[in-house]
């Protein structure tokens, strides 16, 4: 059997080593509560601590700054639930695009105010007028996606959180797919999320910046942990395993771009060459390693099947949305045209850690074979 591509580094990236070597000492012989006021319970304390120091020091922000969550998912519902709590003048409602996380605009619409949703160009860019129109009502937060999961579009964040604080309008940034991979910048954004598994870190374990923490409303009660803002005996092992992958992420993040790069440049050369019926969905300046291309009379679902048995392990979407049936991407709706026509025919690759060099012509080599069987 051919070796196995793992073409899916969107949904979770591997676990790197450095990540593995910092959880051991937690996952085999240190597993005290760091709430416990004995020695043991106080190393992890300690532990917890210097972990969010590391994660402060990628981010150039202060410890007391970080609060550890158990993903992306928590932590966009804590930051739009506390963002849409705060007091202040003008409108109840709150700002969101077309094409964010369903975390974020499943938590928006569940807070029972009005949800305003900026549309977004072909290519999943917000429109600046757009939002500035938005920030005229003064509403109670803004939420943007730093990069996207399916096209992988990067907004120009600096730029809209400078728009949102000249309105004196708070920005939650759901960064979860671009913490480790491109460099952010905390100037003017109020909340931003990450999750640990899509740069190397452990699944089940993410975290949120508060440029206030005094502003967050705790979603769970029970317990002192975190300041009394996230109760929970805090995930010792995951959270160092956190950490430890942030910083080496951050610390190569240059050179692991350019091999994401330079794979997905294979794979799109590759697949063009052997079938240019397929449409490309995804911008050359978006997030290294993520492809997002339509095969016009393929079914997405079926096609993710055939690959998996073919050795290549991909995507027809978000992971997080995938149910088993077939139903069109939100995303690709969104930015209209042809990436709306192939909403049920898109297939997202994304290449990282786990690939060679060679595996991104050989992933559209063998997707090749399966369309030329057809």
């Amino acid at each position: 059997m051919e070796p196995i591509i793992y073409a899916d580094h969107a949904a979770t990236t591997p676990l790197s080593p450095l990540a593995w070597q910092a959880m051991q000492p937690w996952l085999r012989d240190r597993f005290a509560n760091p709430a416990a006021l004995y020695r043991s319970g106080q190393e992890a304390r300690r532990a917890v601590e210097q972990a969010r120091r590391q994660v402060a020091g990628c981010l150039g922000c202060a410890p007391h700054q970080i609060f550890f969550t158990s993903g992306g998912s928590e932590g966009n519902t804590w930051a739009v639930y506390s963002g849409a709590a705060r007091p202040g003048p003008g409108s109840r409602e709150v700002v969101t695009t077309a094409i964010e996380h369903h975390s974020v605009s499943g938590a928006c619409a569940a807070l029972g105010v009005p949800v305003r949703t900026l549309p977004v160009d072909h290519a999943g860019r917000v429109d600046p007028a757009a939002l500035d129109e938005a920030l005229a009502r003064r509403p109670r937060l803004v939420n943007l996606q730093y990069a996207n999961n399916e096209v992988g579009t990067i907004q120009d964040v600096p730029a809209l959180a400078a728009r949102c604080a000249a309105q004196g309008v708070p920005l939650h940034v759901d960064a979860v797919q671009a913490a480790g991979q491109i460099e952010l910048p905390l100037d003017n954004i109020a909340l931003l999320t990450a999750a640990a598994h899509k740069f190397g870190g452990p699944q089940g374990i993410g975290f949120l910046y508060a440029r206030q923490p005094g502003q967050l409303r705790p979603l769970l009660g029970g317990g002192n942990q975190q300041g009394g803002l996230r109760p929970g005996t805090e995930p010792v092992a995951l959270i160092v395993g956190l950490a430890a992958a942030l910083q080496d992420a951050c610390e190569h993040r240059a050179q692991n771009a350019a091999a994401k790069r330079a794979l997905a440049a294979d794979f799109c050369r590759t697949l063009r060459q052997g079938w240019p019926a397929a449409r490309f969905h995804s911008t050359a300046d978006g997030l290294p390693g993520l492809v997002s291309v339509g095969l016009p009379g393929q079914d997405s679902q079926n096609m993710t099947y055939r690959l998996d048995l073919a050795g290549v392990c991909v995507s027809p979407g978000a992971a997080c949305d995938n149910t088993g049936r077939t139903h069109p991407s939100h995303v690709l709706l969104a930015l209209g045209g042809q990436a709306a026509e192939d909403a049920l025919c898109t297939l997202r690759f994304s290449f990282g850690a786990a690939n060679a060099p060679g595996d991104g012509a050989e992933a559209a080599r063998r997707l090749l074979n399966l369309l030329h069987t057809d």
